[in-house]
């Protein structure tokens, strides 16, 4: 945490507080399933950017729904 506020120049408190902002959503539909997270925030991007750390993936978990068609072929 102390790392993170020093290389930020802000507190864990803000720091925390502006990451946590940050949300991931399963949406589910007939054809499968696909998690998504927020858009960042400049905010978050900085903080990122300047941890070097890379930005979190966009898209996570595309499941799609099983085809009843393929599934009989054989």
């Amino acid at each position: 945490m102390r790392v993170a506020e020093v290389e930020v120049t802000d507190t864990w408190r803000n720091i925390r507080n502006e990451l946590d902002r940050m949300h991931l959503v399963t949406m589910t539909t007939s054809k499968g399933t696909v998690s998504q997270r927020s858009e960042l925030t400049p905010g978050q991007r900085r903080i990122l950017g300047t941890l070097k750390l890379g930005e979190p993936p966009r898209f996570f978990d595309f499941t799609p729904t099983a085809d009843p068609e393929r599934a009989s072929a054989p």
